[in-house]
């Protein structure tokens, strides 16, 4: 005979809510991030500071299923801001101009859902292909958006209005027409997103901005992967994408147009990956990306390889070090050649580039044996040796990157006994 007692129903009514949303199912996060960035220049000066700093989060849960806030403030403070003709942290992006720190609230928002669509209005992080978080210094890129996110059958959407951003090395929020670099010219954003599937099987993406009179641009990918045998998988992808300018052509005072295409393929077998990519670059202009980390396929740690008409070319391996017995660390050398760029006005030949990165990075995360408070550990050490060949004569800087993440999540009670089951 079963003598266990029933489980109790959730408790409903105002205070009940009240406490989902303050207490049983919020969250708080503590991040922390410190980065040391130093590009060694042939000429002075070099480009170089060390910060410390990061974020703290809170989110509420969903009152009565429906309404959600949340906010994330950010700093960066310097642990070394050098100022000398030599070396200076005004260049880095990691701190103001001058070498200062800084506090900004970069998220405050709040979220409605019904039916699988959520809305969400302010300061909040957009991720949607070429519109994104540009997160590879102190602090990421926000967004002052509003915007509605949700799934249509199998496919996930962003719809919306982006009116402002916060740059990586601001504090402020700036338009997005100042943010292409239109200083005087107030404009915002229409912005939309469709992501179907996953790399593990098949992924079609596309998105397309508008900002009037500043720039448009528009980008779609696709890939998946093909599992050869047990040990053996390749992943293919393919990526193409147009921008130009509309409009009373307020950003270059003249109409432009440009496109960029590419392709990837991966291999991985056991430990060890491989990769190849192309991509090209109409010669007509540069590709722009003022609204995010460019995600062609031959962006490296220091070069973006879209110069217009620049065609490039990248090899790659990895090799995670779980099949020498340690779980967690992983090493990447990658080699890219950029060349055929030329200034679109002149149409003068522009340097040809090489860039050799190198990183080891170490995951707690990663480690099946680690202790709990070891898993959000994450260490990224990572160099670029970039060479930049014209007219017979070669430039040449050395660029290190050490980047420091640790993260603490607190759950309310609710999503604790959620994440157990």
């Amino acid at each position: 005979q079963d003598h266990t007692a029933p489980a109790e129903p959730p408790a409903t009514g105002l205070k009940a809510e009240l406490q989902r949303f303050l207490y049983d199912e919020a969250t708080a996060v503590l991040h922390l991030r410190s980065y040391l960035f130093d590009r060694q220049n042939q000429r002075p000066p070099s480009l170089a500071a060390a910060v410390t700093g990061g974020w703290v989060g809170l989110q509420t849960g969903w009152f009565y299923d429906t309404l959600q806030l949340g906010a994330v403030g950010y700093t960066t403070q310097p642990v070394w801001a050098p100022q000398g003709r030599d070396t200076t942290s005004d260049g880095t992006s990691l701190l103001k101009p001058g070498g200062y720190g800084y506090f900004t609230l970069g998220q405050a928002y709040a979220s409605a859902r019904w039916n699988r669509q959520t809305a969400t209005v302010f300061r909040q992080i957009v991720d949607e292909l070429e519109v994104n978080p540009r997160d590879n210094r102190e602090i990421p890129q926000t967004f002052e958006a509003y915007a509605l996110r949700g799934a249509l059958g199998p496919v996930n959407y962003f719809a919306g209005y982006v009116a402002a951003i916060k740059p990586r090395d601001y504090s402020a929020f700036i338009n997005m027409g100042e943010a292409a670099g239109a200083p005087n010219v107030n404009k915002g954003m229409a912005l939309f997103s469709a992501k179907y599937g996953s790399m593990n099987d098949l992924q079609v993406r596309a998105s397309t901005y508008y900002v009037p009179d500043i720039l448009w641009s528009s980008y779609a990918d696709v890939g998946g992967t093909i599992k050869v045998n047990g040990d053996l998988r390749v992943q293919l992808a393919g990526q193409f994408a147009v921008q130009g300018s509309n409009g009373m052509n307020l950003l270059t005072g003249q109409p432009f147009s440009t496109f960029w295409g590419g392709f990837r393929a991966d291999a991985f077998w056991g430990p060890m990956a491989f990769r190849v990519s192309y991509t090209q670059i109409g010669s007509a202009a540069a590709w722009r990306n003022p609204y995010g980390i460019f995600i062609g396929y031959n962006k490296m740690q220091s070069l973006d390889f879209n110069r217009a008409g620049e065609m490039a070319v990248t090899a790659g391996a990895s090799y995670d070090f779980k099949g020498a017995g340690l779980p967690g660390v992983i090493f990447l050398a990658t080699a890219t050649y950029g060349g055929n760029s030329v200034n679109p006005q002149t149409h003068t030949s522009l340097s040809n580039n090489w860039e050799y990165d190198l990183e080891l990075a170490i995951r707690g995360d990663a480690m099946p044996n680690a202790p709990g408070w070891l898993k959000p550990f994450n260490l990224r050490n990572r160099v670029a040796f970039v060479d930049q060949y014209l007219n017979d004569t070669v430039t040449s800087y050395t660029e290190y990157r050490v980047q420091l993440n640790y993260e603490l999540t607190w759950k309310g009670p609710r999503l604790r006994q959620a994440s157990a089951h």
